[in-house]
């Protein structure tokens, strides 16, 4: 009895043992390859470098070069009754950056007894491709301008942005779609061409 106990207890020695085994993972360095057969040894990995060559660095792509420019922002008096205009001076690298602070300005103004006739307007987004500029705009309600106002943000827009040679053309977009008119009292061309 005594001898079948220890072989029982011995079996499950051994089989715990083996089970363990099989579980355990290696933590042996990985092999190291030999030299191929003509001598060299293989290319380096990635993060190695070969002993006798210079460190090879990333190219690094050149950053565009910022640009200053200096233009007209177009607004309205106080009164909306004469289109005036103040320079602006802004720095970009990409003509999203050109139009982003052109827009802007577009919004704002802090001349004295002046208004900015965008000021109420959502420029939603603007792309611009073979010298089309095309701006898609939500007007919320209340920022009618009437038809004098209107017309005056028009040409504040257009003349703002054709100031800049490779605008050729405007389209403005209402919340995504071409419509007959900005405000409902102007028509509205699509697109507007430099004159």
């Amino acid at each position: 009895m005594k001898r079948r106990n220890w072989m029982i207890l011995a079996t499950l020695v051994l089989a715990m043992s083996i089970v363990s085994a099989c579980g355990n993972k290696s933590t042996a360095p990985a092999p190291v390859e030999p030299p191929t057969a003509t001598g060299q040894n293989p290319a380096p990995t990635t993060g190695e470098q070969t002993p006798g060559q210079p460190e090879q660095k990333p190219e690094e792509t050149p950053k565009p070069e910022k640009k200053e420019q200096t233009i007209k922002v177009y607004i309205s008096d106080d009164q909306l009754m004469e289109l005036k205009s103040y320079d602006k001076t802004f720095t970009y690298t990409t003509d999203k950056e050109r139009f982003d602070a052109v827009l802007a300005a577009l919004q704002k103004t802090d001349v004295p007894n002046t208004y900015a006739l965008w000021e109420q307007i959502q420029f939603k987004s603007h792309k611009f491709d073979n010298g089309t500029l095309t701006i898609d705009i939500h007007i919320p309600e209340g920022a009618n301008l009437g038809s004098g106002g209107e017309q005056f943000a028009l040409n504040a827009l257009t003349q703002t942005l054709f100031q800049f040679e490779d605008v050729k053309a405007i389209d403005i977009l209402i919340d995504g779609q071409a419509t007959e008119s900005l405000m409902g009292h102007v028509t509205l061309e699509h697109p507007i061409k430099r004159p």
